[in-house]
């Protein structure tokens, strides 16, 4: 894995580093160099050239500021090396792309961090206007039963940046599918969703009926399918709807009064508990896990302990 350095004026690399971390769990090959308010040049030449010596290979440098002391800094000294690159302008979807895919050139991450900068508000008024293309069935028929499911998760915040910049990419998903009736009956958080799926790639959001009946149909030929729950509930609506699942990843469950801690990342009410061993008990295989980065843990068993 290449080093990515972080350089900024300020505790700005701090940040991103805290929050790319939050997303997709700690990096060992992510690193901070800081410009503190009382420094200057020299020392953060000396900060910086410490770090890179306790590195080995290809390194990126993303610095805060072209055209800063950070940035300047660094083109002084390794604009001529040919395993480091540096960028300017960072960002947090800049750093979590470079984070997650080693193969994208500087050229590459530049031009995906020009894309992330979006008028929000009005993509969203843009995308509810948007209607759903008609799609004929019937070419569809030899795939009936035969989806190709890569992953089911369970993840209260749907699509974000774990589920969008981590998931769907490792597993060369080509369609979410978001699975909650609150979801596919609300305009505002379909475009919501639609605004925070990657752009390449296909959404449906659908009540919990619906979308058994419709993966079930063979709509979705040989697409590499990312099913998503909001909670063990739809999930198991989903099954009693005539869902197949094989495999089922919880990711997050957020605390409420009274529930108990799995992991980190989970907890769950004495009533959400017992509708995960229905669950299993429908052949199931359920396993906890964050990001794929991170261990997957048999989440009955954990559970079973608590």
């Amino acid at each position: 894995m290449r080093n990515i350095v972080l350089i900024s004026h300020g505790s700005m690399a701090r940040g991103v580093r805290a929050s790319l971390e939050m997303i997709i769990g700690h990096q060992d090959y992510l690193h901070v160099v800081e410009l503190p308010e009382d420094g200057d040049n020299i020392q953060f030449e000396t900060a910086l050239s410490d770090k890179m010596k306790a590195l080995n290979g290809a390194t990126l440098i993303i610095a805060d500021l072209l055209g800063g002391t950070p940035c300047n800094v660094a083109l002084k000294h390794y604009s001529d090396l040919s395993t480091v690159d540096v960028i300017a302008g960072m960002s947090l979807p800049l750093v979590l792309e470079a984070a997650v895919n080693e193969t994208l050139t500087a050229d590459d991450l530049v031009n995906l961090g020009k894309a992330a900068v979006v008028n929000a508000k009005g993509s969203l008024k843009e995308t509810a206007t948007k209607e759903a293309e008609p799609i004929d069935l019937s070419e569809f028929e030899a795939y009936q039963g035969k989806a190709n499911i890569v992953n089911t998760r369970i993840d209260e915040r749907l699509i974000h940046g774990q589920v969008a910049g981590i998931w769907t990419t490792s597993l060369n998903t080509q369609r979410i599918i978001v699975i909650n009736d609150a979801a596919a009956t609300d305009p505002l958080q379909k475009s919501s969703l639609r605004m925070a799926a990657p752009s390449a790639m296909r959404l449906s959001v659908l009540p919990v009926a619906k979308a058994a009946a419709t993966i079930n149909s063979g709509k979705y030929g040989l697409q590499r399918l990312f099913l998503l729950f909001k909670n063990p509930t739809d999930v198991l609506a989903f099954i009693n709807a005539g869902g197949q699942l094989e495999t089922l990843n919880v990711g997050n469950m957020s605390y409420k009064e009274g529930a108990k801690e799995v992991t980190k990342s989970i907890k769950i009410m004495p009533e959400e508990a017992e509708i995960f061993k229905k669950i299993f008990e429908q052949g199931v295989k359920i396993s906890a896990q964050l990001v794929p980065s991170e261990p997957s843990i048999d989440f009955m068993a954990r559970l079973n302990k608590i």
